[in-house]
């Protein structure tokens, strides 16, 4: 058991001087010896060996890696769900099990029609040395063909990752451990926002921050390297404190992200105390493979972390460089490849030009992997890369490129979002409405669009690729992220629009007339599953159709710009 003599043993080398609440405080001791004393004592929450979050009101959270607009997350995931989240201490090990449920909010459901709009699992977990995390029931995963199918083992950075949330979320448990730790920090943390400083405990041993407000624990955070953001913050924050048998615990539990974006909130509407488990609730239920937590920099936890949160998770890309395939949309012009890694679910336009590449484009890993075929199969580099839009699974892999030595190709108004991005070594070149990105070299030209309120995000574009002089026989090519998704499933018509929204489609197909698009283009998607000589690939004209657009006709020859053609 521990005791209260225990908080005397930390002594004044982490010592600082700051001050909250007109009191002055010496050391970590002088801090945790409040924080124990307005939880209830040492003796009550050495008392507790257990307990459990009951949030069967409210359970709400939102994304960052699917928002319309670049500085605030405006997109949910769970409209209304609950959860019961439940800890045991166990042998030294932290012991977790959540269960979880949620319905998704229509902005998914418009993405996939088919999509079962309700998600239910059970999930336990453990730390330590023989730590895992184990889907009993179901899982949280938007890809799964049944999400009602158990999981089993989580993968190595999805256990890191999980165990890191349990940690900042088992409150008792986590200040027992700062009072026995043997060497913690004291800093001041300032809201960047209010300007307000609070009191601030670390603990090297665990990774954690345990920020302090009027003698109660106010935040728990987690420091973290984002590939787009830079250095981040994740916090989970503790609010609406009540009294629980001998205790004082929050009932409001909420995850925010870089102290400005909340990404999970829910009530609390009872805590159970010691409570009687059923036999192996707390027990892994699998014959899947046990993985080990494991943090990693390719992976690291602020990707798991949205990622996962928002049911996109699907564990480490499992491909390399032997797995590129490459096609030719325009035929009569080699240098625009449409390539994809592994299946082409996700289909990228490289297009040569004098002096290097081109890419459309910038998933996370698959961008590592294409910068080492184009190493293997060519002298050129990669010099340009346009993102369609800032959604992770379309420019977490921008770092990459820009590293590389690329040019990063964005509409003005995502400058600013993207300038933490490799550590803010990046050069720039942006495009406006009026003004759209054009590269030609001759032989090739490549123009991106933007107009102000896109459909699927704010800085969302599309591309135009062709040759440089194209005639009316020549395939002009369109590159269109999410907003139109050719067939999505074998055997079934792009006239279906099963993967995605008719209506955004429509802005996008008016748009393209008003910029002077050839009807005959080919919309290559990132997404789709039309297979062929193009993946992915749909008649510009039949979309206008689906979209109940009638198109004018406009033809290639008028794509050509006549200086560069004489």
């Amino acid at each position: 058991m521990l005791a209260v003599s225990l908080l005397c043993s930390l002594l004044l080398p982490y010592a600082v001087g700051a001050t909250q609440s007109g009191n002055t405080y010496a050391n970590a001791s002088q801090i945790l010896q409040d924080i124990v004393k307005a939880l209830g004592g040492i003796d009550a929450l050495n008392n507790i060996t257990s307990f459990s979050y009951e949030a069967l009101t409210i359970y709400r959270s939102q994304t960052l890696t699917q928002t319309y607009g670049l500085k605030r997350s405006d997109q949910s995931v769970s409209a209304a769900g609950s959860q019961i989240v439940s800890f045991k201490e166990q042998n030294n090990t932290l012991q977790e099990r959540i269960d979880r449920a949620y319905d998704y909010n229509d902005y998914w459901l418009w993405a996939w029609p088919e999509l079962k709009p309700s998600i239910n699992y059970s999930m336990v977990l453990q730390d330590g040395p023989e730590g895992f995390a184990c889907f009993n029931q179901g899982q949280n995963s938007f890809y799964a063909d049944d999400p009602t199918v158990a999981l089993g083992y989580a993968d190595a950075y999805l256990t890191d990752y999980l165990i890191q949330q349990a940690h900042q979320f088992a409150l008792p448990w986590l200040v027992k451990q700062f009072v026995v730790a043997q060497s913690l920090t004291v800093s001041e943390v300032q809201d960047p926002f209010t300007g307000v400083v609070l009191l601030a405990i670390g603990h090297p041993g665990l990774g954690l921050t345990l920020v302090v407000n009027n003698g109660l624990p106010y935040m728990v955070r987690s420091y973290e390297q984002h590939m787009t953001l830079g250095n981040s913050t994740s916090d989970v924050i503790f609010s609406n404190y009540s009294t629980f048998g001998a205790v004082i615990l929050p009932q409001r539990v909420q995850t925010v992200y870089n102290a400005f974006n909340m990404i999970e909130d829910f009530f609390v509407d009872n805590i159970s105390i010691n409570p009687t488990w059923p036999p192996n609730y707390f027990e892994a239920e699998s014959n899947t493979t046990r993985s080990a937590p494991l943090q990693s920099e390719e992976y690291p936890r602020s990707e798991v972390h949205e990622f996962f949160e928002t049911a996109l998770w699907g564990g480490p890309f499992p491909f390399d460089a032997s797995n590129v395939t490459v096609e030719y949309p325009v035929p009569e012009v080699q240098a625009i490849k449409s390539v994809y890694i592994g299946y082409a679910d996700y289909v990228q336009l490289l297009i040569e030009f004098d002096e290097g590449y081109l890419i459309t484009d910038a998933p996370a890993h698959r961008s590592k992997i294409l910068l080492d075929w184009v190493a293997q199969n060519s002298e050129k580099k990669v010099v340009y890369v346009v993102p369609s839009h800032h959604h992770r699974d379309h420019a977490g892999g921008v770092g990459d490129f820009v590293a590389a030595g690329a040019k990063l190709v964005v509409p003005e108004i995502a400058k600013e979002y993207y300038e933490k991005v490799n550590g803010g070594q990046v050069e720039f070149l942006t495009y406006t409405q009026e003004q759209p990105f054009i590269l030609n070299d001759g032989k090739v030209q490549f123009r991106s669009f933007w107009c102000e309120e896109n459909p699927h995000a704010a800085d969302w574009s599309y591309s135009v690729t062709t040759a440089a002089c194209p005639t009316n026989e020549t395939n002009v090519v369109v590159y269109v992220a999410d907003v139109v998704n050719p067939g999505f499933y074998p055997g079934v018509s792009t006239s279906n629009a099963l993967r995605w929204d008719a209506g955004y489609a429509r802005q996008f197909v008016l748009s393209a007339a008003q910029d002077g698009v050839p009807r005959s283009s080919v919309i290559v998607g990132t997404h789709g599953s039309v297979e062929g000589e193009i993946s992915n690939s749909e008649a510009l004209g039949m979309v206008a159709s689906i979209t109940g657009v009638v198109y004018p006709d406009i033809g290639a020859d008028t794509w050509a710009e006549k200086e560069k053609c004489l």
